[in-house]
């Protein structure tokens, strides 16, 4: 049976060493009925369904193409096209150019980290821009800072003056929000948020966004248990819940108590999220 079915078998099956001889060899012999069945029923399916004389039909078809005006009907994904664009120093000039200017429709707490990082391009012109976006956002919000400075003077009631330090709070506050701040400045700016959102909450108990505010530098500084402190005033004075529960989410992970994240994170699985957002709501509440 063994060289019946050998003698039946391709060419490339027949091992120098014998090694398909001896598989069924061994088969047919420790299967005296089994086996020699399913030999037989293997050589019938290759006589019923032969081999294809000819392989199949192929022809070389293009590559294809990247079309450029399409790229600008797709609205998602902007800012990580326009960071691999700026990306491509290997590139043509003129594209990154375009695709800095481009840079300025998107939110500046989206391309704040990429214009800090484009500081340091080889390319002159592209550090040019880069630094005219960030000084000209940087100069707005000062203004605006000075603007807030120049009526604490004219406030006379405790409310005016709250409003006016949480102004200032949210101000300073927008500095960090869109990176516009680094190293020895990022600390005083950070300062003066908690600054004036105490001075605020001080004057008006009542300010969720401040003690919102004061939860977020919380947890800048690493602070959880001061950070919780400050989200529960926020929540306890109608601070929007949906944006209050991805920090605490993070305190109870800096806390290290993980059996309380699925619980805070499940009831914004119903919700619109961001991707990344919604891939760690899905990881702690499933």
């Amino acid at each position: 049976m063994a060289f019946f079915v050998l003698s039946a078998m391709p060419s490339h099956y027949h091992h120098p060493r014998g090694g398909a001889f001896i598989h069924i060899f061994a088969i047919s012999l420790f299967l005296p009925v089994a086996g020699p069945l399913l030999f037989l029923s293997l050589i019938v399916v290759a006589m019923v369904f032969p081999r294809a004389d000819s392989p199949a039909d192929s022809y070389w078809v293009e590559a294809p193409k990247f079309v450029t005006y399409l790229a600008s009907r797709v609205k998602h994904g902007a800012g990580a096209r326009l960071r691999a664009r700026l990306d491509n120093h290997e590139g043509a000039s003129d594209d990154r150019v375009a695709a800095m200017v481009a840079m300025r429709t998107l939110p500046p707490h989206i391309t704040g980290g990429m214009l800090r990082d484009l500081l340091s391009d080889p390319d002159e012109e592209i550090r040019l821009l880069a630094y005219g976006v960030v000084d000209n956002a940087e100069k707005k919000i000062m203004q605006q800072i000075f603007m807030a400075q120049e009526q604490m003077p004219e406030a006379v009631t405790i409310t005016e003056q709250a409003d006016i330090n949480a102004r200032l709070a949210e101000l300073y506050w927008e500095l960090i929000y869109q990176n516009l701040v680094q190293g020895e400045v990022y600390n005083y700016t950070l300062e003066r948020v908690e600054h004036y959102a105490r001075e605020a909450v001080t004057q008006n108990d009542t300010l969720a966004s401040m003690y919102y505010l004061l939860g977020r530098c919380a947890l800048l500084r690493n602070k959880p248990n001061e950070a919780k402190e400050y989200l529960q005033r926020a929540l306890f004075n109608q601070f929007p819940v949906e944006r209050l529960l991805p920090w605490l989410g993070e305190v109870a992970f800096l806390q290290h108590d993980y059996s309380r994240l699925g619980e805070i994170l499940r009831p914004l699985d119903n919700g619109t999220l961001s991707p990344t957002l919604q891939s760690t709501v899905n990881y702690w509440s499933k």
